[in-house]
């Protein structure tokens, strides 16, 4: 069986994220880290917390929104 690594990309399309309307939030090993309203104090706190992982910032919708992908 192969553990197929998820990106915190594919993380944060699927990661329920009401709880940090409008706010960044920082994704490091499939889990949000850290979050607030301002992006380089998020992105500087999730370094301290992440050890070696990547960290990715996004920032959480103010309303949910379906994204779909489109395959061809």
């Amino acid at each position: 069986m192969t553990d197929k690594k998820i990106s915190n990309y594919d993380y944060f399309i699927k990661a329920d994220t009401r709880a940090y309307k409008g706010q960044w939030v920082a994704i490091a090993g499939q889990k949000i880290i850290a979050h607030g309203k301002d992006a380089q104090t998020v992105y500087k706190h999730a370094q301290k917390l992440a050890g070696n992982k990547q960290i990715s910032l996004a920032k959480a919708p103010d309303e949910q929104k379906l994204v779909l992908k489109i395959f061809s």
